[in-house]
């Protein structure tokens, strides 16, 4: 695997951690963020979401092909959400008083795994002047919630099984016990009440999510292999070196300013940002590779039609169902 393979495989990642922090897995055991919400904002903010094409920038407006067949945010949100409340629910037929933290509490910088934003490096200069690499603060402030304090016996009907418990080998992994059949009498659903909001709520297979990232993934690094984008980089490259940078593609520009871990943006860092977009303006590097990699999505989306349209039909089934039971 090359460096620009690792780096889009790590920019994947990064993307999908981001939609976990965001929306989180539905369940008790959810990880929320340090910062507490201030009296005078929402929990959820809408306004902060992303939108679903970029609307600042050399990237605003643009949108590749199989975004259609990519599960947005709002998406996502509404189906955690939803299953969220159906776990609420269950429990309450328990006689046990839960109120799981909200779904889209603390959204990504993205609204889907096409990350038209950066997907060719940095395009916002605005922001570039603020941030440099970095993102706005609204962007990267983790929402704290509170958590449901459950017992032990609660937890099993949660989750179908006991608190994982810590071994006493150091590396050994955490183990649980399956909880008994039933809770004062009530049988306990099968994987627990967040087995059966799963049941109710049918998210989207990973295989469907691993179809249009896997196409998404490869169209992108043949798109950088395509001899337009090649040519422009080469150019976008020769425009840095004018500006006193070396950096091949726009993925190594950031290794030019180092930043410190949990530290702001230099005037270094933002010198470099502002570089590489002004270098994309004069190259035209960003409509010429988005040009390039929208032909290549439009063949996958040939090749791959049939099952791009069954992800896209089961993804909106399970968001019309989610979308019904918040309704009601």
């Amino acid at each position: 695997m090359n460096r620009n393979t690792r780096m889009f495989a790590a920019a994947a990642l990064a993307a999908a951690a981001a939609l976990l922090t965001g929306c989180g897995a539905g369940t008790a055991t959810e990880t929320v963020g340090a910062a507490p919400v201030a009296e005078n904002k929402p929990v959820v903010d809408k306004k902060n979401w992303p939108k679903a094409t970029p609307e600042h920038g050399l990237a605003k407006g643009l949108s590749l092909p199989l975004e259609t067949y990519m599960q947005t945010y709002q998406d996502t949100v509404t189906l955690d959400q939803a299953s969220r409340r159906l776990q609420e629910k269950c429990m309450a037929d328990f006689g046990i008083a839960m109120e799981l933290p909200l779904a889209g509490a603390t959204p990504p910088p993205n609204d889907n795994d096409a990350n038209m934003e950066r997907r060719y490096g940095l395009t916002d200069r605005d922001a570039a002047a603020r941030y440099g690499y970095g993102l706005p603060e609204e962007l990267t402030r983790q929402v704290r919630q509170k958590m449901p304090d459950l017992t032990d016996e609660q937890v099993q009907v949660l989750t179908g099984h006991s608190k994982p418990e810590r071994p006493n080998t150091p590396g050994a992994a955490a183990s649980a016990q399956r909880a008994p059949e039933s809770y004062k009498g009530r049988k306990i659903h099968q994987g627990g009440c967040v087995g059966w909001a799963k049941g109710k709520v049918k998210k989207p297979a990973q295989d469907d999510l691993n179809l249009v990232s896997e196409l998404n993934g490869n169209s992108f690094l043949q798109s950088m292999r395509a001899p337009a984008v090649r040519q422009a980089m080469s150019a976008w490259s020769q425009c840095m070196k004018t500006k006193g940078y070396t950096a091949p593609t726009p993925f190594e520009a950031t290794d030019i300013v180092p930043r410190a871990e949990g530290g702001p943006a230099s005037q270094k860092e933002i010198a470099v940002a502002l570089a590489e977009i002004d270098c994309k303006a004069e190259t035209r590097l960003v409509p010429i590779w988005f040009a390039e990699e929208t032909k290549i999505q439009q063949a996958q989306i040939a090749e791959h039609r049939t099952e791009l349209n069954g992800v896209r039909a089961r993804n909106d089934s399970a968001v019309a169902a989610a979308t019904a039971e918040l309704a009601g």
